[in-house]
């Protein structure tokens, strides 16, 4: 088995643009608040003056919070409206966090390369991707996403059918929508 990616661009109608908005924005809100959760926890760390790794939360420690904050009302301080987005994009988000994050680390830790710490996303520098996991089908025509729906393809014919699609990302760039599709193939070896 092979990982493939194939990457097409949608042509959504304007509800699913505007649902697609939202997920982007749930994913970048996600995402800054979880490196601020971390950043609070590094500084409480080094005010305690410990010695040692410093254990900053993880994805999962930060989704539970984050559906701990779904659940309370907004003049609270919860984040309701999360509710109308795929639970994915907000924990895929995460996911890409601790990613970050990690990567900052080992690339401390070796001395080589770029450190660059995990930035803040900001919609100046566009709107953003979210990434989506479940039940993703590819038809000739169209891409069926959970909570979007089926959202035609502006290419026909491009995305592979009987394959098990592992994840979708979904991303916006000069007002295109594209979708990259993360697929399970068969490796097949050709004998000569």
């Amino acid at each position: 088995m092979t990982l493939r990616a194939y990457k097409t661009e949608l042509d959504p109608n304007d509800v699913q643009r505007t649902a697609m908005l939202r997920h982007a924005g749930a994913a970048r809100w996600a995402f800054n608040w979880g490196l601020r959760r971390k950043q609070e926890a590094y500084a409480a760390w080094l005010a305690e003056g410990k010695q040692g790794k410093c254990s900053t939360p993880s994805a999962i420690d930060l989704h539970r919070e984050l559906n701990a904050l779904k659940r309370r009302p907004t003049d609270d301080g919860g984040v309701p409206w999360m509710y109308e987005v795929s639970k994915c994009a907000p924990q895929e988000a995460l996911r890409n966090l601790d990613r970050a994050y990690a990567n900052f680390f080992r690339r401390c830790k070796q001395g080589a390369g770029r450190k660059g710490f995990p930035k803040f996303k900001s919609r100046k520098r566009g709107i953003g991707s979210f990434t989506l996991t479940g039940s993703i089908a590819a038809t000739t025509t169209h891409v069926q996403l959970p909570r979007l729906g089926q959202i035609k393809l502006k290419e026909r014919a491009y995305l592979p059918r009987d394959v098990k699609v592992l994840k979708a990302t979904v991303s916006e760039k000069a007002g295109h929508w594209f979708v990259s599709l993360q697929v399970e193939m068969d490796q097949t070896v050709e004998k000569s």
